[in-house]
């Protein structure tokens, strides 16, 4: 069964991604974070037909990057990790892969020239399982880039790769999905990993917001590094998410899309002032506590 799934695990993930969108589609139907968020069917087009894009990018490009973060193709296991247990190679993969995400997508915010490509995945009106593949295809080719070195310093064996890229796919989703979680589980969630709540700050107007939470699947790096960020649980079902432009359903094209860090409309960044710190992590009662960092 594992050399099948290595075998065909391009297929595999295919039938992964999109299979897990449509079952998270419905199940925000049922338990959604936003309820009153606008169902538009030309948005979800357009993000699935970016999502298609980018996969079939990559798909073309595995063979040249070697240890892609999202093709996992069969590798020499001679790096860091040969003969570490598959577990602790697991965790130490996923860790470093996370680490470098973080590194990137902070780059991403803070270059402008970073910041056009990028700017196509936060430009999103409503966030959900869809958003989590709508990116540039030379966002989804940078990341792959950039995180192919530390796949290949570590040589991990191909079926934990395969299983890095498994969980890092899945949280994706789950992390733009516009689901529901209770608030202690979520308060408990986030001490470790990203939560939807957690990420969907990122994906506010609100420059502060903005910058932070920049985490893929842990929080540590935020924590770390004071980009984390938090608001009032009630706060989320009423915010405005997206960025504070190009906001008609014309701006969200698949065509204006891809045209868009060629055609880029604002020579500075309006939305975002780098030297606002993360709203950090609100006090019961909805006053904030004077921390720069988000505290559990």
């Amino acid at each position: 069964m594992l050399d099948w799934l290595l075998h065909h695990q391009a297929l595999v993930l295919l039938i992964a991604t999109f299979g897990g969108m449509l079952v998270l589609l419905v199940a925000e139907t049922v338990w959604p974070r936003r309820p009153n968020a606008v169902f538009a069917p030309a948005r979800l087009i357009n993000n699935l037909a970016l999502a298609g894009i980018n996969f079939a990018a990559i798909l073309a490009l595995s063979g040249l990057i070697a240890g892609s973060a999202w093709m996992a193709p069969a590798m020499p296991s001679g790096g860091l990790l040969h003969g570490v247990h598959p577990l602790l190679s697991l965790a130490a993969l996923l860790l470093a892969l996370d680490g470098a995400s973080y590194a990137l997508h902070r780059l991403c915010h803070a270059v402008p020239q970073l910041w056009r490509v990028h700017a196509v995945h936060h430009l999103d009106i409503e966030v959900d399982a869809t958003t989590s593949h709508r990116h540039h295809v030379l966002d989804a080719v940078l990341s792959a880039a950039v995180l192919a070195p530390v796949v290949a310093v570590l040589g991990p064996f191909p079926a934990v790769l395969f299983a890095a890229i498994s969980l890092r796919l899945g949280f994706a989703l789950v992390t733009h999905a516009n689901l529901r979680l209770p608030e202690r589980a979520d308060r408990w969630l986030r001490r470790v990993v990203v939560t939807p709540d957690f990420h969907r700050l990122h994906h506010r107007s609100d420059a502060r917001h903005t910058d932070s939470n920049f985490g893929a699947m842990f929080t540590l790096f935020d924590r770390l590094f004071g980009t984390a960020s938090d608001a009032p649980y009630r706060e989320h079902e009423r915010c405005e998410l997206g960025l504070q432009f190009l906001r008609r359903p014309a701006d969200s094209r698949v065509d204006r899309l891809l045209l868009l860090p060629l055609r880029w409309p604002h020579p500075t960044r309006p939305d975002v002032a780098p030297h606002q710190p993360p709203v950090p992590r609100a006090a019961q009662g909805g006053a904030a506590h004077p921390q720069t960092t988000a505290s559990p």
